[in-house]
């Protein structure tokens, strides 16, 4: 079993061949190298682990797990071109600290880093009418991926919070689905977030029965969201597909740690 799991995500050695500045909050990390020949194609939203080397370690930690393992953070995958073996991730920088946001923020072309990959997209129905996604600046890329899947005769809504205008580049526009923009500063406070997220799903009226729901926030916010559809919306819950991607105040490992005890 654990073999077959080995095969599926392997580890991978990659180096960084070009580093694109998005916004003031947002870096792309562009990984390339040998071990990127067979990696999978069609994989757009889907994530890797990121094996971020244990504070004052200077070489790569290619190692899963144990005492000794590499700090692992997901994130989604922007694109991967097999012609060139390139592989592109972005990175919020500038918004808070830890080892994978620090890691990124110095990273230079030519750094070497392991990834283990991918896992699959979080949602994987795309044969319905009725949608309704929201995401942030971590999971733009999850949700553009997700647009880009979708039929064109979808409808329904796009509900984006995001740390710059220069962000709103990276989401795909759909014929049928309107997007809905919050550029967030530091004058709006997490309750005015929710308060916003929450006003549009009022305008939004009765959603239809089938819609199929992506929510990729805040932890806090994904539970507000989450339990306005299911108790106002009485949606299913088989049609909401939710993660926290990050949770405010909390580092990532302790958040793992509460996801686990206590899924969102």
């Amino acid at each position: 079993m654990n073999n077959q799991s080995a095969k599926k995500s392997p580890t991978r050695l990659t180096y960084i061949s070009d580093i694109i500045e998005i916004s003031p909050y947002l870096r792309r990390l562009v990984l390339s190298g040998e071990q990127l020949a067979n990696f999978p194609a069609d994989q757009q939203g889907a994530y890797v682990k990121v094996l971020i080397p244990q504070p004052g370690e200077t070489t790569v930690n290619m190692t899963l797990t144990g005492p000794n393992a590499a700090i692992k953070r997901s994130y989604t995958i922007r694109e991967f071109d097999p012609v060139r073996g390139q592989l592109s991730l972005d990175f919020v920088i500038n918004k808070h600290t830890g080892p994978a946001t620090d890691w990124a923020k110095l990273a230079n072309v030519g750094d070497t880093v392991a990834i283990a990959g991918p896992g699959p997209l979080k949602m994987n129905r795309f044969d319905f009418n009725d949608y309704l996604l929201f995401g942030d600046s971590t999971s733009i890329n999850a949700v553009d991926a997700l647009i880009k899947r979708l039929p064109a005769t979808a409808k329904g809504h796009i509900i984006m919070l995001v740390n710059s205008h220069q962000e709103q580049a990276l989401l795909s526009q759909h014929p049928l689905l309107k997007t809905h923009w919050l550029v967030l500063n530091d004058s709006i406070t997490a309750e005015q977030q929710i308060d916003w997220l929450l006003d549009k799903l009022e305008l939004f009226g009765d959603l239809p029965a089938v819609t199929q729901v992506f929510v990729g926030l805040e932890a806090t916010q994904v539970r507000v969201i989450k339990q306005y559809l299911l108790e106002q919306q009485q949606l299913p819950l088989s049609s909401i597909s939710a993660t926290g991607y990050w949770k405010r105040n909390t580092d990532a490992d302790t958040f793992g740690k509460q996801k686990q005890m206590q899924p969102l």
